[in-house]
């Protein structure tokens, strides 16, 4: 590997090239805000600073998403301006009375449209927030642990169903035998690139039923920066469960 940067608008962006036997060219920022980018054997300096320099908004984007990223702190109490967590990043409560019961996120806001006679119950919006919060997650999970099944699928994982729980000391877990995982409500609240690595860690599970160094290099088959999103996990979420 090769530590280069390029200077654009007088600041200098420093990336990493590795060299491969490929055709495509496969540019990525990880969760450190690092710049990596795989190219064919023969591709000159000077043509790779111009693929950095053609991507440098889309580079920018990737950082600015990564910076989003809080550590938690959440306590709720039902009221206007409380802040809640969701994938990482943070929204700001908005109770509004209505007709019917709803929740939607909408720009900075998450806004909770409750039963005007309900509006004053704490534990009755407590009561509609985790029960569209499970649901949402439920969504979110089954989306991202779809995508890995297919890339597992020749190691013996099978659409194992999902089950959503309120865990205190563990964000997931894995039982081959009932082909189940076990994932954390909570969990919903970190940046989707960790709940990836937890939903891969369950799912490698079926292959591996332990911890061993043959588990961790499964893993990092198909997620080469599972340390950096476990990282994040463990200094910045730890704390919720």
């Amino acid at each position: 590997m090769e530590e280069e940067y390029i200077e654009i608008n007088n600041k200098k962006i420093y990336f990493t090239v590795q060299r491969k036997k490929i055709k495509n060219i496969n540019l990525k920022v990880n969760i450190n805000k690092k710049i990596y980018i795989s190219v064919p054997l023969d591709m000159s300096l000077d043509n790779i600073k111009k693929v950095i320099e053609k991507k440098y908004k889309w580079i920018n984007k990737q950082i600015e998403y990564y910076e989003t990223f809080s550590e938690i702190k959440e306590n709720l109490y039902f009221e206007n301006g409380e802040t809640v967590f969701i994938l990482g990043k943070q929204y700001l409560m908005n109770i509004v009375a209505d007709n019917k019961n709803s929740i939607e996120l909408k720009g900075k806001y998450i806004k909770i449209h409750v039963k005007e006679k309900y509006i004053s119950n704490k534990k009755y919006i407590n009561k509609i927030y985790n029960g569209w919060l499970k649901n949402y997650a439920m969504d979110v999970y089954k989306g991202i642990s779809f995508e890995y099944e297919k890339k597992l699928k020749r190691h013996n994982v099978k659409n194992p169903k999902i089950i959503i729980r309120k865990m205190n000391k563990r964000w997931g877990s894995c039982l081959p035998k009932e082909n189940k995982i076990i994932l954390n409500l909570k969990l919903i609240k970190a940046p989707i690139c960790c709940i990836e690595y937890v939903i891969l860690h369950e799912l490698c599970h079926f292959k591996y039923q332990n911890h061993s160094k043959q588990f961790y290099n499964h893993i990092n088959v198909f997620m080469p920066d599972w340390k950096e999103r476990k990282k994040i996990l463990d200094e910045e979420y730890m704390g919720v469960v």
